[in-house]
């Protein structure tokens, strides 16, 4: 073979040596691609509730406070506030004008009687530096956790714990802490706000002893002769549905006793979960965060698959005080086990359901037990500590193709 020849052989030959080699790349990606790629998650603890949305009315024990002088009101107790029975709750003015500025002398009254106590503050000599600048670390996150949640009503108590804690790392560091020029144009700023100032016409006391509300509904008449432990669906709504007077001239009410009760129709199916006596709790998103603890005071078949039922609560709140009629989520039954991708269940030959996990790069088979499904794309499943079921921590594959217990995965 001449030299020409073997260039010629020798490159083709390198050519399709190349060639192989790229179509086996491709081949072996394309491989893993649909055979052999896996996404996993982790099976982990978590609880849901079974729930169910509904619409209620809130009864409750109430006593209008009538309005008997004409003025601005200016109301010195908040929502959900227990007040004794004659205690001040408001002060009417001759003009709105003198409730903003008896606002502004106390909130000055406030930061002055601060000032005077950090000014005397010696507390500084218990602490080190260290702990001073984690508690100003601590609240500075609070504060700026609250402004970017869009929660205002905590602020001003974190900023006095800030002048505070500032105050005390001067002591500490040996700089001097004088407030007298403060404190002095406070004062001055208060006696010119008072020189302006008039006196109330007079003052509102709570007729009964109880937690205030500052607006009425309309509904106070209307609930006063009804027994919640008796309502039947028929009446239920027939409130829902009657027109009430908004436009009640008064200066609040107070919402006598502990107890406060949330009538709503929920269906039969319901039945035993909710029978009397059983706990469980309301979610109203569009009144507060908090979960309310609640517990069945009536439950009644209504005749068309639906139950009537009544909820007796104990919690009240400035959020709760004028609630009336709300969306609500009953949470009735709690959920915990391991958290399965419904996605990855598969059912074997022998029907039993479970899911393929990761082990190294073997794909094995887990049996489940499930106990709930959720109504987005996850059940919950029994944590079974046997061998042969899912365990917690888990790998779970969620999108393998061809999987069997023992294949090899990359």
């Amino acid at each position: 073979m001449n030299k020409k020849n073997f260039n010629a052989w020798h490159g083709r030959l390198l050519s399709v040596v190349l060639v192989l080699g790229v179509l086996s790349y491709v081949g072996y990606q394309i491989y893993r691609s649909i055979f052999t790629g896996v996404d996993t998650e982790l099976a982990v603890n978590y609880s849901v509730y079974e729930s169910y949305e509904t619409e209620g009315l809130v009864i409750r024990s109430e006593t209008v406070i009538p309005m008997t002088t004409n003025g601005h009101i200016y109301y010195t107790v908040q929502n959900g506030t227990r007040v004794s029975k004659n205690g001040v709750i408001a002060s009417v003015y001759a003009t709105e004008q003198d409730g903003l500025l008896l606002d502004k002398i106390e909130d000055l009254d406030a930061r002055i009687e601060m000032l005077k106590t950090l000014q005397s503050n010696d507390s500084s000599n218990h602490v080190t530096l260290d702990i001073i600048d984690t508690q100003l670390n601590s609240s500075m996150q609070d504060l700026i956790g609250d402004v970017s949640d869009g929660v205002f009503t905590l602020s001003d108590g974190i900023k006095t714990e800030l002048l505070s804690l500032i105050s005390k790392k001067q002591i500490i560091t040996g700089k001097a802490v004088d407030f007298s020029n403060e404190i002095n144009r406070l004062e001055q700023e208060k006696k010119a706000l008072q020189a302006q100032y008039h006196q109330a016409l007079t003052v509102v006391k709570a007729p009964v002893a109880g937690y205030f509300a500052d607006s009425v509904d309309g509904y106070e008449s209307l609930l006063s002769s009804i027994d919640p432990l008796t309502l039947t669906a028929d009446k239920f709504n027939e409130l829902l549905t009657t027109p009430v007077d908004t436009a009640v001239s008064a200066a609040g009410k107070i919402v006598g006793g502990y107890e406060w009760y949330f009538a709503c129709i929920v269906p039969e199916s319901y039945y035993n979960t909710l029978s009397v006596g059983s706990s469980l709790s309301l979610r109203m998103t569009f009144v507060t965060d908090e979960v309310v603890p609640v517990t069945v005071a009536a439950c009644n078949k209504t005749g068309d698959g639906k139950l009537m039922i009544v909820l007796r609560c104990a919690y009240m709140s400035e959020d709760l005080a004028d609630i009336r009629l709300e969306t609500a989520q009953l949470l009735m039954v709690r959920h915990t086990g391991l958290r399965v991708p419904k996605r990855a269940i598969v059912i074997d030959d022998q029907m039993q359901a479970g899911v393929y996990v990761r082990s190294g790069n073997v794909a094995s088979f887990r049996k489940i037990k499930q106990i709930y499904s959720e109504p987005a794309d996850y059940v919950i499943c029994e944590a079974i500590d046997k061998s042969g079921y899912l365990h917690l921590y888990d790998d779970i594959i969620v999108n393998g193709k061809g999987l069997y217990d023992g294949k090899t995965i990359d």
